[in-house]
């Protein structure tokens, strides 16, 4: 009951700030998920640590650095990518062993595109979709859909272990997270159609529903292979920041890529 209250009393702390970044835009969006990319990124690395695969800890200022400037200079994101790269191919070259060098080199590489290039893209979306307040829109769908997903799962979940890094998760609450973010949409583009376009809408609910939900995932399955409960004890009661944003960050990713594909193909 205590956890509880304390869940309760820094959800109401934080959600005030961060429907302001959401809402607001601009710097205090961008400062928000830099804490996101820099924190995760302490996370990612304590986490990869603990598995004694062992990070340097200049990963987290290379994360934070890319962060910046994958926003700062978007036009260059190839080039701050395989600079990032050849950064850990020069790393892997100069502290060569033959067990450790390869593994420290993917984990590292991934830690940076899961905790600098996700926070990155997703944060694009609020930066040059400030009026439709898109991001604003997905992070509410996915909190939704957090929501139903456990009451259906505690309610009605009968068929568990329908993954091995999340046994507690059952089928009828990933079903029922997947579809209610599309009767949500359909209900907004009929009586509020004002709101959001309809495409923006179901971009929106399938990435609430599906890579929200595969995002939950991907954390628990790093965290099942770091053998820890939580990424971090950052924020009393939730864990982590990995922890509560893990969801955004794939969901919000993939909405990005997809407003770009669309844009692109007109």
């Amino acid at each position: 009951m205590r956890e509880m209250h304390t869940r309760i009393l820094v959800a109401i702390s934080l959600i005030p700030l961060a429907i302001f970044a959401l809402t607001y835009g601009g710097v205090p969006l961008m400062i928000a998920f830099f804490s996101v990319a820099s924190m995760g990124s302490y996370e990612y690395l304590k986490m990869m640590r603990n598995k004694g695969i062992q990070i340097g800890y200049h990963w987290i200022g290379l994360s934070s650095l890319s962060y910046i400037l994958l926003l700062a200079f978007p036009e260059f994101e190839s080039l701050v990518l395989w600079a990032i790269l050849l950064i850990g191919l020069l790393e892997a070259l100069a502290g060569w062993s033959g067990e450790h060098s390869i593994p420290k080199l993917f984990a590292a590489l991934f830690g940076l595109v899961y905790t600098a290039v996700l926070p990155a893209f997703t944060v694009r979306i609020g930066l040059q979709y400030p009026q439709e307040k898109i991001l604003l829109a997905l992070i509410l769908m996915i909190w939704i859909v957090d929501s139903i997903a456990y009451f259906v799962g505690m309610k009605f979940g009968k068929n568990r272990n329908i993954t091995a890094v999340s046994p507690r998760k059952s089928a009828e609450g990933f079903i029922a997270g997947v579809f209610a973010p599309w009767v949500i949409a359909i209900i907004l583009s009929v009586f509020y159609p004002q709101v959001l376009p309809l495409g923006h809408l179901l971009i929106i609910a399938f990435a609430a529903g599906v890579f929200g939900q595969l995002g939950d995932l991907v954390e628990s399955m790093l965290k099942r292979y770091c053998n820890v409960k939580d990424s971090s004890n950052l924020i009393p009661g939730h864990g982590g920041i990995l922890d509560r944003t893990d969801s955004v960050l794939l969901a919000g990713s993939f909405v990005y890529c997809a407003l770009e594909f669309l844009l692109k193909v007109r």
